[in-house]
């Protein structure tokens, strides 16, 4: 029952993301999205969020990424692979 409260509904298991993240001057050369436009992950509306998480999804740091923007609640842009509204649920879930 204690791993089904970690998962949530996107696949993230809240238990294994980093506790205590650096901030992202420590690993942003680290991730896939470094070099990139940051207006991509900026975009106007979740809809158009489509490219952003593609970078995401095969970066090796995500998980850094999401804690640090979980921990800092982050209210806009892509950041570890989710958008505004799924970090909005995920915080309810951590609250």
């Amino acid at each position: 029952m204690a791993d089904q409260m970690n998962e949530t509904a996107l696949g993230i298991d809240l238990s294994k993301l980093p506790p205590d993240p650096l901030p992202p001057d420590f690993w942003q050369e680290q991730a896939a999205c470094y070099g990139i436009d940051p207006e991509v992950f900026f975009p106007p509306s979740e809809e158009d969020a489509a490219l952003a998480l593609a970078y995401c999804s095969g970066c090796s740091i995500r998980e850094v990424c999401l804690s640090w923007a979980l921990k800092n609640r982050e209210r806009y842009g892509v950041w570890g692979g989710t958008t505004e509204q799924q970090r909005r649920r995920l915080q309810r879930q951590v609250a």
